[in-house]
């Protein structure tokens, strides 16, 4: 096999292991991988003006029995029921303001809203 083609089906395995996120694209690496590779389902970034939202399925699962805790740039979620339980963490990027983080479930989605420094939102700047 030639190193040509060896290469292309490395960077193709490379794309089916880690999907595109905008994080990814915006900075180099997704800081959010950890939970997607440790749940062994998929989950959505997306980007805001004012932050990011990630959104975690969590089918079975109320809002009473999972707990989600930031600490030292990593937030960790956990869920407990009666006959099943999980705990993942992921780090988030060093914009995030820890005091807005916001999480609610609904619908079995877990949506955790990480709003960015004040200083780090893009400020709208009027045209003359």
């Amino acid at each position: 096999m030639s190193n040509q083609l060896a290469n292309a089906r490395g960077a193709a395995l490379l794309e089916r292991v880690t999907p595109w996120t905008p994080l990814r694209e915006l900075l180099g690496y997704d800081p959010f991988q950890n939970v997607r590779s440790a749940y062994g389902f998929d989950y959505e970034v997306s980007r805001t003006e004012a932050g990011y939202e990630v959104e975690v399925p969590v089918p079975g699962y109320s809002a009473s029995q999972i707990d989600v805790t930031f600490k030292d740039g990593i937030i960790s979620v956990g869920g407990k029921t009666e006959r099943r339980s999980f705990t993942r963490s992921f780090t988030v990027p060093d914009d995030v303001n820890p005091d807005s983080i916001a999480a609610k479930v609904q619908d079995g989605l877990l949506t955790i809203s990480l709003l960015r420094h004040p200083e780090a939102q893009p400020r709208k700047i009027s045209v003359n």
